[in-house]
């Protein structure tokens, strides 16, 4: 975590490197406050065009966009728009089972709100749900959690990705939950596992058997993605094409 302590900084700079402040003081130390432009004016120069350049960070809050829309600004290459969302806590799921009010869609919907001001993809790029408990009950409680969640991220217009944290138990760092991921210490896949399974191998996924109109055509709602589509023509020969939906 970084803090801003230049003095003119205002109260929602604080707690981020904004650019155009004196001095950030972290735990590694202190850097120049303007650090964040300055590398990803270095990452443009040495990297290729094609590579994209995220920024990222836990603080979803409006100056992290504010942070984003100052950098783009003044002319940073920024792609793509970290966030991240860890639930540490085996008590935050199990008050999430009991119907607390933790990430609800209107928490969801707000700092997606704020996140798109800047206009980037969005990244989910460190997500943890943990099961509050290594058993049946825990266990459960973790997969319909995930995918409740996961249908929510992914229904936000700029969601292009989501990276789960620790995807194997036990293998987090110092201090991390030891049952926060969808697989066991002996890679056994748990309930969450195929609750993400189901979501994109099935529900995510277009599967469509139909017969033209009088015109030839096929009208369809479907999921943005590569296609393969397979028709028998005229001659009664079976072609295949490949296609993007954008």
């Amino acid at each position: 975590s970084w803090d801003v302590v230049n003095e003119s900084a205002t109260d929602h700079q604080k707690g981020l490197l904004v650019p155009g402040s004196g001095l950030a003081k972290s735990v590694y130390g202190i850097m120049p406050g303007d650090y964040t432009y300055e590398a990803f004016k270095v990452a443009t120069e040495v990297f290729p065009e094609n590579v994209l350049l995220n920024i990222n960070d836990y603080n979803l809050s409006q100056s992290y966009t504010d942070q984003a829309k100052d950098l783009l600004s003044r002319g940073c290459k920024v792609d793509i728009m970290g966030s991240q969302m860890h639930l540490f806590n085996p008590q935050q799921c199990l008050d999430i089972a009991a119907g607390k009010e933790i990430q609800t869609p209107d928490h969801i919907w707000g700092w997606n709100e704020r996140l798109s001001q800047a206009r980037l993809p969005i990244h989910l790029s460190e997500i943890t749900i943990t099961a509050p408990g290594n058993d049946e009950r825990g266990r459960k409680i973790q997969a319909v959690i995930t995918q409740n969640l996961y249908r929510l991220w992914f229904s936000l217009e700029r969601m292009m990705g989501i990276t789960w944290w620790n995807v194997v138990d036990d293998c987090g760092a110092p201090g991390e939950p030891s049952i926060s991921g969808i697989f066991t210490r002996d890679m056994v896949a748990k309930p969450a596992y195929y609750a993400l399974d189901n979501l994109i191998n099935n529900e995510w996924k277009t599967n469509l058997t139909a017969k033209p109109d009088k015109n030839g055509q096929i009208k369809f709602r479907g999921f943005k993605g590569n296609y393969r589509i397979t028709w028998t023509d005229q001659t009664g020969n079976i072609q295949t094409k490949e296609y993007y939906l954008k």
